[in-house]
């Protein structure tokens, strides 16, 4: 029988203030994640990731916001107004939710315009924040994640309960904007969160506060 092994949560780096590029869910789509979380209450070796803290990671970095210097900082945030002010904003179709050994989640198709934009982030950060170390891999597709695995346990319960579920068919991962935000990992509860973001529209968006 397919299982989750152990804790994962565990044997990735801690983050504390771990430097990421997030596109967040419009609210419709939240909702739509919400009601496919709802399986995962019945099983207490799967976390359920808070709904305000649903994402696609676009980038993980190598650094906190601590190792990091203002103007290392600042010139990373100018390449990404740079970068958003070129990008056009663009849709990505999500499957229904996937079980694997660590997570419950749900995976969309790369495109042209996704994988542009992990290579520009990638690149900007490699001049600036992340510089002088080896960038983490990009993330293999875009994908959001509904819950962690944080003790062993059956994946094929998981699985089915969630085909299971009836449910319309999700709307589309919009990304019209990213965000800049220093995460926080919870390994016990198996979440991840974060305080504070900084935000960049795409080009027919309103600026940035």
């Amino acid at each position: 029988m397919k299982r989750f092994f152990g804790h994962p949560m565990t044997l990735w780096p801690s983050m504390r203030n771990r430097l990421h590029i997030y596109a967040l869910p419009d609210p419709d789509l939240r909702t739509a994640l919400e009601e496919r979380q709802r399986v995962l209450g019945a099983f207490d070796y799967c976390s359920i990731q808070p709904a305000d803290y649903l994402h696609a990671t676009v980038q993980q970095f190598a650094v906190t916001s601590d190792e990091v210097s203002p103007e290392e900082m600042d010139a990373f945030k100018a390449r990404l107004k740079s970068l958003a002010a070129e990008t056009k904003p663009f849709s990505v179709e999500l499957g229904e939710p996937e079980v694997d050994d660590y997570s419950l989640g749900v995976k969309g198709t790369i495109t042209s315009s996704w994988a542009k934009l992990t290579a520009a982030v990638r690149d900007a950060a490699a001049d600036t924040i992340n510089k002088g170390q080896p960038l983490p891999n990009a993330p293999f597709n875009p994908h959001l994640t509904l819950g962690y695995a944080v003790a062993e346990g059956s994946t094929e319960r998981i699985q089915q309960a969630s085909d299971q579920l009836r449910a319309s068919a999700l709307p589309p991962l919009t990304i019209n904007e990213v965000h800049f935000i220093a995460v926080h990992q919870d390994v016990n509860r198996g979440t991840f969160t974060w305080d504070t973001t900084y935000r960049f529209p795409f080009n027919d968006q309103p600026s940035a506060k």
